[in-house]
């Protein structure tokens, strides 16, 4: 009857011993989840924005000093905090942008049609008309005042 005791004992405290790693491990992975993962999303995101900032960016540097960036190259950023006062920066010295660079829109190539760009017959009646004028109106230094 004492065997069996002991053997119901050491049962029961290897199993003890099992839940107790299942714990660590379970306390490891909820670490992971809730501190590390975002804390590299974080860091990440931090990355990226520092490495896009462009010319033109309204920033804010670690030190609390704001600037717009006038100039840009894969370690520095060149600030100006005032008129004419340019300061070098690291790209990691970026806090976060406040207002990105304003990106102009790329200009619509204006399109003609055939009809719109042939001159119909007044036209070049029109053309004719006034074309003894305009040579005469241009010609020498008639309407230049000197003073």
């Amino acid at each position: 009857m004492l065997a069996s005791a002991d053997v119901l004992a050491q049962d029961s405290t290897g199993g003890g011993n099992f839940m107790f790693i299942i714990m660590i491990v379970g306390f490891i992975a909820l670490m992971y989840f809730v501190m590390i993962r975002p804390q590299k999303k974080r860091q990440r995101e931090q990355q990226d924005m520092q490495n896009t900032v462009a010319p033109g960016a309204r920033v804010m540097t670690i030190g609390g000093l704001y600037g717009t960036v006038v100039d840009s190259d894969d370690e520095s950023v060149t600030l100006e905090a005032s008129d004419d006062t340019f300061l070098v920066f690291a790209r990691q010295a970026i806090a976060k942008v406040i207002t990105p660079a304003e990106t102009e829109p790329e200009a619509e190539e204006e399109t003609v049609t055939e009809a719109e760009a042939t001159l119909t017959d007044e036209d070049l009646d029109k053309l004719r008309e006034t074309g003894g004028e305009g040579k005469d109106k241009h010609a020498g230094n008639s309407d230049r005042k000197e003073y």
